[in-house]
């Protein structure tokens, strides 16, 4: 677990009610799954709860689409135990495994051969409620389903007058209008969330610096020890070239379909919409362009009853059909090779080194001491590890998670600054301190010592030092 796993957690576990509680998640962007883990967590604040419930999560997720999709025995298998589905998105504990759950519950709506459009509707407006991935594929789905409906004539004022259609989408749209209430606050609500200052260059660019994010997706190769990187990074237009030509296959094969070319079309336009706008490139972000394709492919094949093929006037377009199955083989297989390098890379290499910096801190520091802490969003895991709330230095306040507000500060404290918070404290409290920080720095050995350091995939390491009681400043 971490900071981002322990968030909905730890808001859950240090507020009283569910007001308290959603005055600090409103600008957050997640109410679905901040609502449920605060749902779980007034059942039982044991974190096996909160796995047991991801597992579960993920195995609907896989049995939906096993017991409903028209892939081979084998892609099923591979899908189920690929990158995204098992590691990314089912073992890391966090709302990406409601996104491609949710995703896959729509397709298989999509292409039942009853028309539910109610329990569609309730489907898609939980998928608005995740995250804005999430938001994207489920306007992907909604336009899909939408397009469905008038191909197969159902689109008339008779069928949409009907109670189950009015009742979805009512339900529907309400659930977006929440969703882009709170996936898009003011601009300077939107920096503290971020943490920096929002994209002001043209649209142009930020599309230029966005066509490699597909081919991530599709082909996910992350350099051993390093989280959320591909090995093609380096070479940005490499991936656009293998991009484009891996879209340029998958085209070719869908559009035998138009259902599964508009349900490719409409996703991969809203899920380049919402990464253009983001500042970050992780790989996880990138996970959507891979659902995305394998509900394509499984929406053409329930509307060719399973046989693909069918004869172009290009000779190009008859090879990539002919093939289609080996290659959705080949990239599954890619996956599952990826997952299974990184379930092992996990038993060598911590994900988090939370766990273990709250374990140097039982160990090594004095009972009672007090606990201080930067950057922020460091210290939310450390808080739910040690099950208290941590002093954090930017805000000068004690806290277990990051509140978005106008005293968060998104840079981490200069030497000076943390100086001073030390020797205030140590003036107020008269005990020890344990600073932890996400950064190393110099302590004189008369003040303190440094007494553990972590390391970890994800990018939380920490350095853990008690200063004495008897200091007077750092």
């Amino acid at each position: 677990m971490w900071r981002d796993e322990w968030m909905p957690l730890a808001v859950s576990r240090f507020t009283g009610g569910y007001g308290e509680f959603f005055e600090h998640i409103k600008y957050v962007g997640r109410i679905g799954y901040f609502s449920l883990c605060w749902v779980l967590g007034q059942l039982d604040s044991n974190l096996l709860l909160f796995k047991l419930a991801i597992v579960l999560i993920s195995s609907f997720g896989v049995f939906v689409l096993c017991r409903f999709s028209a892939l081979t025995r084998l892609q099923k298998v591979l899908f189920s135990f690929g990158y995204y589905p098992l590691y990314e998105y089912g073992t890391i504990l966090r709302d990406y495994s409601l996104i491609w759950v949710l995703a896959v519950t729509c397709c298989a709506l999509l292409n039942s051969a009853r028309w539910r459009p109610l329990l569609f509707s309730a489907s898609l407006a939980l998928l608005f409620q995740t995250n804005p991935f999430g938001l994207a594929l489920g306007c992907a789905f909604g336009a899909a389903y939408v397009f469905d409906a008038w191909l197969s004539g159902r689109f008339r004022w008779a069928v949409a007058r009907q109670l189950p259609v009015v009742g979805g989408v009512l339900l529907t749209l309400s659930s977006f209008v929440v969703a882009i209430a709170t996936m898009m606050p003011p601009p300077h609500i939107a920096e503290i969330v971020l943490g920096q200052p929002l994209r002001q260059d043209s649209h142009f660019v930020r599309f230029l610096e966005s066509l490699p994010f597909p081919l991530r997706g599709w082909l996910p190769v992350p350099l051993f020890g390093s989280w959320n990187s591909q090995i093609l990074d380096t070479f940005p237009l490499v991936q656009i070239v293998l991009g484009l030509a891996i879209g340029a296959c998958i085209f070719m094969v869908i559009s035998q379909s138009k259902k599964a070319l508009f349900l490719f079309a409409a996703g991969m336009l809203t899920l380049g919409a919402v990464l253009c706008h983001i500042p970050w490139t992780a790989l996880r972000y990138h996970g959507g362009y891979f659902v995305l394709l394998i509900l394509s492919y499984w929406t053409l094949l329930r509307n060719c009853d399973g046989k693909i093929g069918v004869p172009s006037a290009f000779a190009i377009v008859n090879l990539a059909r002919r093939h289609a199955t080996s290659m959705v083989t080949g990239l599954l297989v890619v996956h599952a090779i990826v997952a299974t390098i990184f379930l092992i890379q996990e038993q060598v290499i911590p994900f988090s080194g939370s766990k273990a910096a709250a374990e140097i801190i039982r160990k090594n520091a004095p009972p009672g001491s007090l606990v201080i802490g930067d950057p922020d969003f460091l210290m939310i895991p450390l808080a739910g590890y040690l099950d208290q709330e941590i002093f954090i230095a930017s805000r000068r306040e004690l806290g277990s998670f990051t509140k978005v507000d106008a005293k968060r500060r998104p840079t981490i404290l200069t030497p000076g600054e943390l100086s001073e918070v030390i020797s205030e404290q140590l003036a107020m409290q008269q005990r020890d301190i344990v600073l932890v920080t996400g950064y190393e720095i110099g302590i004189p050995k008369e003040i303190g010592r440094l007494i553990g350091v972590t390391r970890s995939i994800c990018g939380e390491n920490y350095f853990v030092y008690l200063v004495h009681n008897s200091s007077a400043r750092l």
